[in-house]
């Protein structure tokens, strides 16, 4: 999941660059990937990233934790496979023909003995969380993805797109670029069902984006200091005037859901993401709007917290969040919460933990469990040395090699309670207020495949919860986040987020 993520800032952190002007060989390339459905292209030059900056700007946005450092051979190793292999661009494109699957990943290659290399490549990216991925030669290109993926890049009939080619044409010599333009079909439906823009947005009639906005273009050149440009054409100055008041919005909004610390107070985080947008140099000419910043020096700056989060503390925050997210992913799969599995007579055999491996890429190590036998059987009890790291918290003693402190809460009424997976329609009390998983203390570490979590006591429902931290202990939330909660909760209240349909009205403290 690392290097997945180091490839994702690949693309979403220097993916903003330009694009050669529209009858160049890039433009000439994309043509046939862009039909009247599409809204989004991206492309990135990986022959000129700073792959040194990208590097440094995932490890501050994922943490400097022992799984970061293990990817970044395998991304350097990659990228050098790449070039030499004969690629240079990776791109892509989406729109409403696309969804809900992700798109086919394109790259352009001079000859049939570079695609053939080039598709092996590529579906190493996929092949490790997707056994379906698939690659074909498409006008010139290769292009991997998954089966849906592939069928719908087939099908395409490409259009000409002026909006979009505009975007393209915006900048022509950064490594890389996001360029947007809304379909009139994506303008349709939304003013249709949504006529309103959210709160987050400023409020107000969709119109601002689905008449006001001709296209944007987010672009990032080279060096290590990326150099970036946001640049927004609008249908007139007033409109102009309107999306430059929705794009402050919209920084504050994003820039939350990536900088934000659960142990940062919300007065120290605003003062943070003020700072990062001052950084930006913003002038409005005419029905243009352009901000310029340096993307890698003002992020760099921006994640440092000055009272953060201790590294240990980061990294079983990220544990969880990995945890959280199989959990969903299972869900969305089976249609309930992973559970216990049992024989016909209901006794348990193995732990949920075991259940949700193919989803925290460990499918080969699901493969070798006897699902019919119990943990302890002479098969499956050999496997439990091959414990996943995402399951070791940083502060549990080096003696618990085999056991994990990442641990379901117990009782009723609470998630685990459904022996055969609760739903998400279940959770009534709102994904947000109930607790799905806890960091329990090290006596309380079970055997990660064994059918056993920890048993919250009512009356003292942090017992066994405070031996990592002392003062507080982590939480995982039904919704994917993760709480640093202080010792000093109501039990009452903490009763409360422990229950997922109990009526009650509680909130984690401020």
């Amino acid at each position: 999941m690392r290097s997945i993520a180091f490839f994702a800032l690949l693309f979403g952190v220097p993916a903003y660059a330009q694009i050669p002007r529209g009858d160049s060989t890039f433009a000439h390339t994309a043509a046939p990937f862009i039909d009247q459905h599409t809204m989004v292209v991206v492309r990135v030059d990986v022959s000129r990233v700073d792959l040194d900056t990208v590097l440094k700007l995932a490890a501050a946005l994922l943490g400097d934790g022992e799984e970061v450092g293990d990817a970044v051979p395998a991304v350097r190793a990659w990228v050098t496979e790449f070039t030499k292999k004969g690629g240079k661009d990776l791109f892509f494109t989406y729109g409403a023909a696309d969804f809900p699957h992700l798109p086919c990943l394109i790259a352009p290659a001079p000859d049939d003995a570079s695609r053939k290399a080039l598709s092996e490549l590529l579906l190493t990216l996929f092949k490790e969380s997707n056994k379906d991925a698939d690659s074909a030669i498409l006008h010139g290109c290769v292009c991997v993805g998954t089966k849906e993926a592939l069928a719908t890049a087939k099908a395409r009939k490409p259009v000409v797109r002026p909006d979009l080619t505009e975007s393209l044409e915006a900048g022509k010599e950064g490594v890389a670029q996001l360029a947007f333009a809304m379909s009139a079909q994506a303008k349709k439906i939304h003013e249709q069902v949504a006529p309103t823009l959210p709160t987050d947005l400023g409020g107000g009639s969709v119109h601002k984006i689905t008449r006001g906005l001709k296209w944007m273009a987010l672009t990032v050149g080279a060096g290590k200091s990326m150099p970036a440009k946001w640049i927004t054409e609008a249908a007139s100055p007033d409109a102009a005037q309107d999306l430059k008041a929705i794009e402050a919005y919209a920084q504050q909004a994003i820039l939350s859901q990536i900088l934000k610390s659960d142990v940062e107070s919300d007065a120290a985080f605003r003062r943070r993401v003020t700072n990062l947008i001052d950084h930006h140099r913003t002038r409005l000419d005419g029905n243009r709007l352009t901000a310029e910043w340096e993307f890698a020096t003002a992020l760099l700056e921006a994640v440092k917290l000055p009272e953060g989060p201790p590294a240990e503390r980061m990294r079983s925050a990220n544990n969880l969040k990995q945890l959280l997210l199989a959990l969903h992913s299972h869900h969305d799969t089976h249609d309930h919460w992973p559970a216990d599995s049992r024989d016909k007579d209901g006794k348990p055999l193995l732990s949920w933990r075991v259940h949700i491996l193919p989803y925290i890429e460990q499918e080969n190590l699901y493969r070798q469990f006897k699902l019919n036998e119990p943990w302890d059987s002479e098969h499956n009890k050999k496997l439990i040395p091959l414990m996943p790291k995402v399951l070791r918290s940083p502060r549990q003693a080096d003696s618990l090699k085999d056991r994990t402190t990442y641990l379901a809460p117990l009782g009723p009424g609470f998630i685990w309670d459904d022996p055969n997976g609760v739903r998400m329609s279940k959770i009534t009390d709102g994904l947000s207020n109930t607790i799905a998983l806890v960091e329990a203390d090290d006596d309380r570490a079970v055997i990660w495949t064994k059918p056993e979590d920890i048993t919250i006591d009512r009356k003292n429902p942090t017992a066994g919860l405070l031996g990592h931290y002392g003062e507080a202990f982590h939480v995982g939330i039904a919704d994917g986040s993760v709480r640093f909660v202080k010792k000093s909760i109501d039990p009452t209240v903490l009763w409360a987020l422990f229950t997922r349909a109990g009526g009650e009205i509680a909130e984690f403290p401020k």
